[in-house]
């Protein structure tokens, strides 16, 4: 009887863990029919803005499109906001995120390159894989992204199951490290991913896409993936120049570092231990070869950021945990030659302090003074990156790492350096125009830009163009004795996309460099502003006064700006660089009328700022045309065109003149026509002429000025009528 109860009892609890084995199978089950490999692969967009991410879905395709138009670029690393993630498609209902599907897709990264080469030679590399769906540049410009597709075995058991617990996808990621690290010859980067894993968004004229990639294999189960290993390559009494012949600069670093390796760890191989018949290394020979390599890296003229973070690649110097112990012996070393090389006898401390304080700057960091902001940039040697405005918060740290290094300067001797004419100058725009592809001499651009204001005026697309010219060439300080005097001044109905058109005329990352909100009130605003951005927008143009047009007028022809910035004591003269257009809702607002042929004003009721520009081909466009000659500047004959087109445009004072604008003469009106109230006419005249204001005894003189013209009066019940027809 106990026997029975004993079993009955282990009965019970068998069967109670077997429905509970059960419940969880048919949960994972469900999870299996509801993440499904996506067959319409989508991947997820990640916007991070005010600390709240939203999650969009979109096509591989359209993708790889914002990547090549500029999409995502920004000027500064630090205004990159939005993430992509190609491991799932991402949702969030009622609150709670949800993966919609999976996509069988790797992400793999190569971080901390040296420059723009440097990711050109291995992106070329990675081209080469046939597993390869999509490569691109880094949002920081020192990185690779590479993007594989996988699928699981057809003898795998539980597929779904992998699928969802991510086993399939750690082990595409861990054959993929394997293949690419051993074809690229350096380390990828380690974080294995999940279905959650993300990178920045980016911007690449040239990504490689191949949707034909093969999709590499990979079981269900865990694998056993091999470790990639650098190889070291032999020792070589070479004399090294500084770059090996046959091989590229990035090549012969590399060969002379581990040449520099392979020879610190020969000399030092009576420190390995001896243990149950094998070597093993220790800590003092891990600190010998160490020491010894960074004093060959010297003698070799390797710069001293690039070697600190090879050897964090080297898991024998202690990787990445041991990074501030190899920046520190590097540093001694580098130190080291850089004070023998001095002539400490006779060089006075200030003038040693100074050597010293440059010397370590151009090491560790590249500094650059942005000419259109004022304001220093600075970017990491070793990490590289992109550039950083040069603020307080930098300064202090750079001092505070200038301290621990040995260099005895404080803040004021960083900030004399910084504040100097020692570091380059940096001119965005030009840089920008100077970088782009080439223009394929076909595609109008710059037309089709045009072409997206609606209006009726002939010669719009033609003067854009020119205006166009104009402003790219004062970017470039093309013209040193002329400015660019044109404004295109769009006019039309609230709501028709002015000042969108406006503000998109520049590029994402480069919309810093564009105002509308400037005042016309303070003249050293003004001047600072016309050396401080690429395109000012005057919106709302009719709301300047009378007095201020002139005022513009005579800005526009400036090619450069003198005044006094705000705390200097003398006069500066500065380059000139901002472009001006402007919008309003006024269907006459020029009031200086010699000041009109600076004015295109053309009228559009709408305007098309749907989809996306193609920025870079439509200012290659521009470039090329510059370089061939083209005209950018308005002709006499242009200048009296447009001074005729701007009639129509001009604020009228004058009653007569308003009559003859809306009015047939009495000679063309009909003889059936019907009486107009006086009262009726001034209603008109006030919607079509901002400067009528109706006045105590304005309809005494409008009446007058109609009965000298000729017009038929009539006295109604109503009041004062004319026989008057609108055109």
């Amino acid at each position: 009887m106990v026997t029975i109860e004993f079993y009955s009892h282990h009965f019970v609890i068998y069967m109670m863990v077997l429905v509970q084995n059960l419940a969880n199978m048919n949960y994972f089950l469900y999870l299996c029919r509801q993440i499904q490999p996506n067959k319409d692969m989508k991947i997820t967009i990640i916007n991070n803005e005010r600390n709240e991410k939203r999650y969009t879905r979109e096509e591989l395709d359209e993708f790889v499109a914002q990547l090549k138009d500029g999409t995502f670029r920004h000027h500064y690393v630090r205004d990159y906001n939005k993430e992509v993630c190609f491991a799932a498609e991402w949702v969030k209902q009622s609150g709670e995120l949800k993966a919609k599907s999976i996509n069988a897709l790797v992400l793999l990264s190569l971080e901390n390159l040296r420059d723009l080469p440097t990711v050109e030679e291995y992106k070329r590399l990675a081209t080469q894989q046939p597993y390869t769906l999509l490569c691109f540049l880094g949002h920081d410009g020192h990185s690779l992204r590479i993007i594989c597709p996988y699928t699981v075995s057809e003898g795998s058991t539980n597929v779904q199951w992998s699928m969802v617990n991510g086993q399939s996808l750690l082990n595409a990621f861990r054959k993929l490290h394997y293949i690419y690290s051993s074809q690229l010859g350096t380390p990828l980067a380690e974080d294995e991913p999940n279905f959650m894993s993300s990178s920045m968004t980016s911007y690449d004229p040239q990504p490689f896409y191949n949707p034909s990639a093969i999709a590499i294999t990979v079981s269900s189960e865990p694998e056993d993936s091999p470790e990639f290993r650098p190889m070291l390559e032999s020792i070589s009494d070479y004399n090294y120049p500084e770059e090996i012949p046959g091989l590229t600069v990035h090549e012969s670093r590399m060969r002379r570092f581990h040449d520099c390796l392979d020879a610190a760890q020969e000399a030092h191989r009576d420190l390995w231990l001896d243990v149950d018949g094998g070597y093993k290394t220790s800590e003092v020979f891990t600190d010998a070869v160490l020491e010894q390599l960074a004093d060959g890296c010297r003698q070799m003229g390797l710069p001293q950021a690039w070697c600190v973070r090879m050897c964090t690649f080297i898991p024998l110097l202690g990787g990445l945990e041991n990074q501030e112990t190899i920046e520190a012996v590097f540093r001694t070393a580098y130190l080291r030659e850089t004070l023998k090389t001095l002539p400490l006898k006779f060089t006075r401390p200030s003038a040693l302090l100074a050597y010293k304080t440059e010397a370590y700057m151009k090491e560790h960091y590249t500094l650059r003074l942005n000419v259109m902001t004022g304001t220093p940039e600075y970017r990491l040697n070793a990490v590289g990156y992109g550039f950083w405005p040069l603020d307080q918060a930098a300064r202090n740290t750079m001092a505070i790492k200038a301290l621990k290094a040995g260099v005895e300067s404080w803040d004021k001797d960083l900030n004399r350096y910084i504040d100097s004419n020692l570091i380059p100058k940096y001119y965005p725009m030009e840089d920008y125009i100077k970088h782009l592809p080439k223009w394929n001499g076909k595609t109008d651009y710059v037309g089709e830009l045009a072409r997206r204001v609606k209006t009726n005026n002939p010669y719009w697309e033609s003067d854009f163009h020119t205006w166009m010219l104009s402003m790219v060439a004062q970017w470039l300080g093309k013209d040193r004795q002329h400015g660019n005097a044109i404004v295109p001044l769009l006019i039309g109905p609230q709501g028709s996309g002015k000042t969108t058109f406006c503000k998109r005329l520049l590029p994402g990352y480069l919309q810093i460099y564009f105002n509308d909100r400037l005042s016309m009130k303070n003249d050293n605003d003004i001047f600072i502003a016309m050396s401080s951005y690429a395109l000012i927008n005057i919106d709302e143009f009719d709301a300047m006064s009378k007095s201020q047009q002139p005022i513009l007028k005579y800005l526009l022809s400036k090619h450069d700006v003198k005044f006094r910035p705000p705390y200097g004591k003398t006069m500066e003269e500065r380059q000139r660089f901002a472009s001006f257009i402007a919008t309003t809702n006024n269907l006459r607002p020029l009031t200086d009328p010699t000041g009109s042929r600076r004015f295109i004003c053309v009228y559009a009721d709408e305007i098309d700022n749907s989809g996306t520009l193609d920025y870079d081909h439509i200012y290659a466009q521009l470039y090329t045309e510059l370089q061939q000659g083209r005209r950018y500047w308005f002709e006499d004959e242009d200048n009296a065109r447009i001074i005729e087109q701007n009639q129509d445009f001009q604020q009228v004072y004058d009653y007569a003149r308003m009559v003859e604008l809306t009015y047939l003469s009495p000679e063309e009106t009909p003889a059936d026509t019907k009486f107009i109230l006086l009262k009726n006419i001034m209603k008109r005249f006030e919607k079509a002429f901002p400067t009528f204001v109706v006045k105590k005894n304005t309809d005494r003189e409008l009446g007058h000025k109609l009965s000298d013209m000729g017009y038929e009066y009539k006295k109604q019940n109503k009041g004062a009528s004319y026989r008057m027809k609108e055109k």
